[in-house]
Parts: structure tokens; C-alpha cells; sequence
């Protein structure tokens, strides 16, 4: 019986790597297995383009140890210029600063002089900022940086481009009572009852001048000379028991039955991480509550900064918030003394002014949270991240205030490490234990619930990364191509900040692929974090002053008059920009993914291939076999290099490597080259520039050998050689007998 032929054409591959689906259900469109590929939204597979050093790079002044932790962040806004940003690079204890402007990015005129010792800002105990990656959060042209071994600060640049750093000290009111709540409601039974009952009196507003005879001063006073020196109930102020002169009146105190219910205190303002109450009220023997831990995560978000992530028992589910951002007199700043009034700026005892403003600051317990990691602010709401769970504050009418909000939790499912969480466009990814996670929004009511998008794509990829490196990821995204990179390095990797490994994922396609970089033989350059490169920024430049006769001013010494103006530049396309430790001098540099060597490092090959699923064209019974497979590649030169005497070769010349798997097989048959020029160009030696062939995509048709009853296809890089596949058509001819 003749064989039945038909074709099967591919001009999709857009679905990303899938480890998850099984031989018989592998679904279209995807890859069993690929490195090193970029998975275009046309359908296409385009091998990576190498890892080097930027042109013209240039090392850094500092030095940096394989045992040194390195991370980045970025500082928009600087100083208020919206077109003015900063890579801030965290080596140990030190943060550095880059302008991100014109290429080189590495280069002299992008690094911003002043830095920032980290270490002169730890806290007694702490246990050393060079352990700990920082948050980073930009607000009115300031960086807010927390770290859990320093006191929380912000870094300023002023109009001369001196870089400084400022504590944040933060003050909070005291509404604890310190003595048994059961027995507040009662006068004491002692005129000398503890400083405890003391304080909660005073704290309570029964104390302010004494020098006034109006106040709770006044009051306590004329209450224990007519009580044999007792101290009142704390069930009524005051100022509820004034008499027709307004002054406190015993007698109109004793007529008020009040019951049980304690009166507001929070008459004291107190440090939030030395709650010194013994200063605060002139007492002594009053208990120091002493937080331990420092904020390790910060969020900007409507005109507040809100802070968490101390590793605590009693405040490890705070998150404290500042009263709203005001302009100083001057219209020109911010106040930044508001970064840490986490307090209602009335007085709550007060007779006349007590209300809670919408502006104030304050904090928020979320009661079954632990371990919080990273603050989120999307739309209308800030997300919070904690390991056994996400929530989400909100505002009353998507505007968040002191006096109206609500705490809801969004999912069970935690985050890991604070360094896997990314936003892309807002929305937010992140590492669990279980998998890799994201918001999905409903189109009506847009409200999120969380959503694992590796249990059905890379899961047993995801397990098979150790939990030692799960715990060093980090990420960025690139927000023109809406990308998403997580690096991370080798199970068995020494060098403590070096990463080896990218997830990708295109949030766009919804899928994922991976790329590997390879070392050198000898002496290779280490990656140790990655930055995106929007390829708009701004660079100071000077510009002489001239007078209407076009001579150049000059001032009482003959100098030259400059000005400096901020100038536009352009880097051309986008990049994610790698910062690399260079081997010889331990110094740092930066590296992008454009070398059309197609080696990293200029001497490393990288095997960049795609393998398709499982194809058993109809049907698992019957053995089939593939005549022929037409393989259609874009045509990559770009042109010739050489001369006469040396002869020409093809600069960016194509290479792909095609072998089959038949059935279920591990190992596939012998490779055959897929990218064969029909016609040979003419050189022009007069225009190197022009490869001149003829047609923009090259067909080769291969034999394929072998059968089976499956079949599957392997497309693989030659060393040196780039390739652009943009599908493949297929003949298979059935069997119609076992």
C-alpha cells in the first residue's frame, strides 16, 4: 500500500520553553528544551547575541571581592530633574552612583562623584550593612534607602552635585499603657502609685505646662489636693468637669459617672525604635522599649513614604507611614523632616484639637503577616508582600488617608526573596517557594487574585534551581520589549554575587526561555547584577558665556564663565546592561548582550538551540518517516571584511545545525547544516557595507533520515555563527502498516 503524504508547516514558535506537558499532550507552538535563544513575538527564533564589554569601557576607582555582596537600584528624579537618573550600585557596605547617560555607560563622565558609606549609619547590634541588600525608593528628588543594619536614611543631590545622606528619625505616639488596664478606670488606692500610673495619667493628658492654670497640669493638682493626693481615674479628661468659669472643677468630676471605658492617651511623641518614656515625662524606673531590627523594605505612594520589614517579634507585621509630603516655604523642595512623622499631628488628648487629619501619618498592623519583604504600589493600592502571604491596603475612593483605609488579603502564597520580586509596567512577579507568581486582574472589577504561571510552563525548571541560589536572584525588566530577567547563578557557583543564568520571560507572549552565560577559559569576567537602560537620560554640560559681540565672558581672575545646563541624550536602543567584575584588577565595568562574535567574551561559544515537541502527525499507531524538511532562515550578513590579498569573508555569516528525534529516543541522528546560500555574492570591493544577495530569506531543503511513530526537531548554533529561524515546513509519509 502506498504511502500517504502530507505537509505540515511551522511559522509559530511563540509559546516559550514548556517542561510541563507530557509526550502525548505536548502542546503546539512551544519547545521541549532551548538555551540561549531569543524568542521573537513574530514566531521567530533568533540565537542571543554575545555578552562583552561595552565599547570603550572603562574600570572603575573601586575594587570588589568574590565574597561581596553587589546589587543595584535606580534613582529617578535626581535632585527634581525628571529626566535625570542614577544606577546605584551597593558593593558591601558602599553605594556608588552612575548617570544613566550617553555610552560608554561606564565611562568617567557618568560617575557621579559623592558616595555613601552605609557603615556610618548602623545601629548598636547591628550586625553589618555589607550582609544586607538594600531597598531603594526615590521621592521628591530624594532616595530613600533601607537596609536591616542601618538606621533608614535618604541621599540628597543639591544644584552643585554634592551626594549626601540624612538619617530618618521616626517619631511615633505613645498609646500604650503601661499599667493594668482593669484598674485605670479607678482612682488610686495610694497617693504614691507607680511611675507606670504615673505616666499613663500624664500620657493621657492630665499634664502639659505647670506653669499654666488651665491645663491637666492644673487639673491633676487641684484633683489630689481635694483626694488626699490620689491620682484620678483615667475614664474622664479633664476638661469634661470645667466649672462655669472654665477652670476643673473636683466637685463637677465627681457628679460624671463615667464607667469603665478608658480616655485617649498618646499625649507623648516618642522615638519608634527607642521609645524613651523616662525623657518624655521627667520620670524614671519607666520602662525602654527598644525595637532591635530596622526596616528593610520602602514604598513611595501618594506623596507618603511607607516603611517595613523589621525582623521582630512585636513589629515584625508593622508598617509604619509618613504624614503627607508638604513643600517647604519656598515652594521649591519638599519638607523631608515629614519622611518620619508616622504620628497624628494633633494631639489626641487635647480638648479642642484632637481630630485625626487625612494627612497624617501613622501605622498599620496587619495581625497574621510575618516576615514582610517588599511594599508594592500599583493604581490605587499598596501591595504587601510578607513570606506567608500578600495584601493589599486601599484607600477609601482610591485615596489612601490617615483617617479612611482598608487591609485586604489577596493570597496564602509568600514571597521568598525580596531580590525576586520585579514590576513590570506595575504589575508584580515574584518567587515563592511553590513557583513563580503574578497578579491577574479581573477586566470588570479589577480586582486581583494571584496566579502561578510556572506550575503548567517551567515548574521542574524552577525546582531544580537550589534553594541557595533561589535565594541570590535578582531581577529587571525591560520595559520596551516587556521583558522580564531573572538572573541567578549556578547550583555549584563560589563567587558570591556571580550570576551565571537568566529566566526570561516576555510578559507580552507569556513565555518563558533561558539563557546561560559562558565563561572564559582562563581569567573570565564575572556578572554580578543586571540594570535596564530606558536609552533617555540627561548629562550636565558645560557652555561658555559670550556677550553680544560673541566674546567670551570672563570673571575678576580671567577664568572663563561657564554655565552648566542640562543636556539630552541618546543612547541609541535599548539595553539591559550587565555590571561586570573584570578578573585582572577586580575593578568593576559594564557589559550589554551585542557582540556579533557570538562568543562570549570574545572567546567563550555558547550553544544557543530550540527543540520542538512532540509531533506524531495524526496518529501514535502507525510508523511515519519525514522525506523532506524545508528550513526558512533570515538572511543575517551584513557585509564583507578583508581585502584582495587576504580574500573576504561575510561579516555576521548564519550557521544552524538540524537533527531529528524519532520516537521517543534521548539521542538525535547526525546534524546537517540548514542555512545554504543559493547564490554566492559578488564582492564589491568599493562597498563592503552591501553583502548583496538577493533574496531576505534563505530555504534549504533537507533529507531526513530515520522513523517512528513520534518526531521531533532539534535546531542548533555553529560556533561563531549567528541564525534567525523564522519556521520550517515538514513532508511526512505514513505507513499504513504496523
Amino acid at each position: 500500500m502506498p504511502q500517504s503524504l502530507n505537509q505540515k508547516t511551522v511559522n509559530t514558535f511563540v509559546r516559550g520553553l514548556i517542561t510541563e506537558a507530557g509526550e502525548l499532550t505536548f502542546p503546539p507552538d512551544a519547545s521541549v528544551d532551548e538555551s540561549n535563544c531569543l524568542l521573537r513575538r513574530d514566531g521567530s527564533r533568533r540565537r542571543r547575541e554575545a555578552i562583552e564589554f561595552e565599547q570603550d569601557y572603562e574600570l572603575s576607582s573601586f575594587t570588589v571581592a568574590d565574597t561581596e555582596l553587589v546589587s543595584t537600584g535606580s534613582w529617578v528624579n535626581v535632585g527634581g530633574n525628571a529626566n535625570k537618573e542614577y544606577l546605584v550600585i551597593q558593593h558591601g557596605h558602599m553605594l556608588r552612583f552612575y548617570l544613566k547617560g550617553s555610552a560608554p555607560f561606564s565611562g568617567a563622565s557618568n560617575v557621579v562623584s559623592g558616595s555613601v558609606d552605609l557603615s556610618t549609619h548602623e545601629y548598636a547590634g547591628s550586625s553589618g550593612a555589607e550582609n544586607f541588600k538594600c531597598n531603594f525608593s526615590s521621592i521628591n528628588g530624594k532616595l530613600v534607602v533601607a537596609n536591616s543594619a542601618i538606621n533608614t536614611i535618604y541621599i540628597s543631590e543639591d544644584s552643585g552635585g554634592t551626594i549626601s545622606s540624612t538619617e530618618i528619625s521616626f517619631r511615633v505616639r505613645d498609646f500604650a499603657f503601661l499599667s493594668d488596664r482593669d484598674v485605670l478606670s479607678n482612682e488610686t488606692a495610694t497617693s504614691t502609685p507607680s511611675d507606670e500610673r504615673k505616666y499613663d495619667t500624664y500620657n493621657s493628658g492630665w499634664f502639659d505646662d505647670p506653669s499654666s492654670t488651665t491645663d491637666g497640669y492644673a487639673a491633676l493638682t487641684s484633683y489630689q489636693s481635694s483626694n488626699s493626693s490620689k491620682w484620678p481615674p483615667l475614664n474622664l479628661p479633664w476638661f469634661a468637669a470645667k466649672n462655669s468659669s472654665g477652670n476643673f472643677s473636683v466637685s463637677e468630676f465627681d457628679k460624671i459617672q463615667a464607667g469603665s471605658t478608658l480616655i485617649t492617651n498618646g499625649h507623648y511623641i516618642l522615638d519608634f525604635f527607642e521609645k524613651n518614656r523616662n525623657t518624655a515625662s521627667g520620670l524614671t524606673g519607666l520602662p525602654t522599649t527598644s525595637e532591635t531590627t530596622r526596616f528593610s523594605c520602602v514604598a513611595a505612594f501618594q506623596n507618603r513614604m511607607f516603611y517595613s520589614g523589621l525582623n521582630s517579634e512585636e513589629n515584625s507585621n508593622v508598617i509604619l507611614f509618613s504624614k503627607s509630603l508638604e513643600p517647604l516655604v519656598t515652594g521649591i523642595a519638599s519638607d523631608t523632616s515629614s519622611l518620619g512623622i508616622c504620628h497624628q499631628v494633633n494631639d489626641p488628648t487635647s480638648e479642642n484639637f484632637y481630630d485625626l487629619l487625612e494627612t497624617d501619618g501613622g501605622e498599620i498592623r496587619i495581625p497574621e503577616a510575618y516576615g514582610i519583604k517588599v511594599l508594592h504600589p500599583f493604581n490605587n493600592s499598596l501591595y504587601v508582600f510578607a513570606e506567608n502571604g500578600v495584601w493589599l491596603i486601599k484607600g477609601i475612593d482610591d485615596v489612601f488617608t490617615a483617617t479612611g483605609y482598608a487591609v485586604i488579603k489577596l493570597t496564602s502564597v509568600g514571597i521568598v526573596n525580596a531580590s525576586s520580586f520585579i514590576s513590570a509596567d506595575g504589575v508584580p512577579f515574584w518567587w515563592s517557594q511553590f513557583g513563580i507568581h503574578t497578579m491577574s486582574f479581573d477586566s470588570q472589577t479589577f480586582q486581583s487574585s494571584e496566579q502561578n504561571i510556572s506550575i503548567g510552563t517551567i515548574q521542574t525548571l524552577f525546582d531544580n534551581i537550589s534553594n541557595t541560589a533561589k535565594n541570590k536572584v535578582s531581577a529587571v525588566f525591560d520595559r520596551t520589549n516587556k521583558r522580564i530577567f531573572w538572573a541567578y547563578p549556578n547550583n555549584s557557583e563560589t563567587v558570591f554575587s556571580k550570576v551565571n543564568n537568566l529566566l526570561v520571560l516576555d510578559t507580552e507572549l507569556q513565555a518563558f526561555y533561558t539563557w546561560s552565560i559562558s565563561d572564559a577559559a582562563a581569567n573570565t569576567p564575572q556578572v554580578l547584577a543586571l540594570s535596564y537602560y530606558s536609552g533617555f537620560s540627561v548629562e550636565d554640560v558645560d557652555f561658555g558665556v559670550i556677550d553680544s559681540s560673541d566674546n567670551t565672558v570672563v570673571d575678576s581672575s580671567s577664568n572663563a564663565v561657564v554655565v552648566m545646563r542640562s543636556s539630552e541624550t541618546d543612547t541609541g536602543d535599548p539595553y539591559i546592561v550587565a555590571l561586570v567584575k573584570d578578573p585582572v584588577t577586580n575593578r568593576l565595568t559594564m557589559a550589554t548582550f551585542t557582540g556579533t562574535s557570538f562568543l562570549d567574551w570574545g572567546s567563550a561559544n555558547y550553544v544557543s538551540f530550540a527543540e520542538t515537541g512532540y509531533d506524531f502527525m495524526g496518529d501514535v499507531m502507525f510508523d511515519k518517516n519525514a522525506p523532506y524538511l524545508q528550513v526558512l532562515l533570515k538572511q543575517t550578513e551584513t557585509g564583507w571584511t578583508g581585502d584582495e590579498a587576504t580574500g573576504y569573508d561575510p561579516i555576521r555569516p548564519s550557521s544552524i545545525l538540524v537533527s531529528s528525534y524519532w520516537d521517543f529516543k534521548r539521542t538525535n541522528t547526525a546534524t546537517q547544516q540548514g542555512y545554504r546560500l543559493k547564490y554566492f555574492p559578488v564582492v564589491n570591493p568599493g562597498d563592503l557595507s552591501s553583502f548583496n544577495y538577493p533574496e531576505s530569506v534563505v530555504q534549504t531543503r533537507l533529507k531526513i533520515r530515520g522513523k517512528g511513530k513520534s518526531m521531533r526537531f532539534r535546531f542548533e548554533s555553529e560556533e561563531g555563527k549567528d541564525f534567525h529561524l523564522l519556521g520550517f515546513s515538514v513532508i511526512h509519509a505514513r505507513n499504513n502498516r504496523y
